[in-house]
């Protein structure tokens, strides 16, 4: 929608909404500190989101695609793509539910060797992550997360 000279005492204040706008803030937060994993677990042809989801897999021992998102809050296309990448690639497989209409990922061997593997890749982007974020962030995220009550896969 175009606005005029006239109509902008309607428009919000954007120089407040681009400084204050948590939202904003977050979303951006969020593309940095996910490039800085990505870049570093790209050697294993992995990116952190197929990360999470291989140790939330491996956590829970066998999972649903519905258990992932509501336990990442994911939405179902971004598990769907994902689980679709990682399960071509081997790192998990569909095994049969307990009502046998249902289906469950479970990390196969070789997505175990790929976590043990990918691990010290990990530990790297974690270490520049806390450095961009500084110790009163990553305190903060563990506040906020503990609050949320999403510390635990």
């Amino acid at each position: 929608m175009y606005v005029g000279k006239d109509m902008m005492t309607n428009v919000p204040d954007c120089e407040l909404i681009s400084r204050d706008c948590i939202a904003m803030r977050v979303r951006l937060l969020n593309r940095i500190i996910t490039k800085i994993y990505d870049d570093c677990l790209r050697r294993h042809g992995l990116r952190a989101t197929q990360m999470n989801i291989l140790v939330a897999v491996s956590l829970m021992r066998t999972a649903s695609p519905s258990e992932l998102e509501r336990r990442l809050c994911l939405d179902k296309s971004t598990v769907s793509r994902n689980v679709d990448r990682i399960q071509r690639r081997g790192w998990v497989e569909f095994v049969p539910g307990k009502d046998k209409r249902s289906h469950h990922l479970q990390v196969t061997a070789l997505g175990a060797k790929l976590l043990a593997k990918a691990g010290p890749t990990w530990q790297q982007a974690q270490e520049k992550a806390v450095s961009l974020l500084g110790k009163d962030g990553v305190a903060a995220l563990a506040r906020i997360d503990a609050a949320l009550g999403t510390s635990n896969v």
